[in-house]
């Protein structure tokens, strides 16, 4: 990530794109390539990004709705990704999370996931994050909070 990209709205714009990019071309056969998050929206000065996610047959559980599992994984991977960015490109692993599951997941359809920065420390940032229906942003299917561990690293 260039510095410049850690300065304004254009900057986290390319930052993302570019880490989409990035991945589709050396991640394919991961877990996250499996998931296949697209890059929706950010916004700089809130701290926040939203991505996407085609819901697939493979992410449901016996019961037939999406898995508490693949849940977890797409709040903690956005939040994740905003962290990574906040902190120059660098690895954040997650430290904590909890997740809230408040409805079952349509399974036809997209979903989005957002996560915002709700504190920027010297070592640690602290994040929110939520899921829903796309279309139906009003409407959470569930939430999470995480802490990451950005290593002194944060911009």
């Amino acid at each position: 990530m260039k510095p410049e990209d850690l300065l304004d709205q254009a900057g986290m714009e390319r930052a993302f794109a570019d880490y989409f990019r990035q991945v589709s071309e050396t991640s394919a056969g991961t877990f996250n390539d499996m998931l296949h998050p697209e890059f929706v929206r950010c916004d700089f000065d809130g701290q926040r990004v939203v991505l996407r996610v085609r819901i697939q047959k493979w992410m449901t559980n016996p019961g037939g709705i999406l898995h508490g599992g693949i849940i977890a994984s797409l709040l903690d991977f956005t939040m994740g990704l905003l962290c990574r960015y906040f902190s120059g490109g660098t690895m954040t692993p997650t430290v904590s999370m909890e997740v809230s599951y408040l409805r079952a997941v349509p399974m036809d359809g997209a979903i989005c996931i957002g996560a915002q920065v709700t504190k920027r420390g010297r070592t640690f940032l602290n994040t929110l994050g939520s899921l829903w229906a796309e279309g139906a942003e009003e409407r959470l299917l569930a939430t999470a909070t995480g802490v990451y561990y950005a290593g002194g690293s944060v911009h």
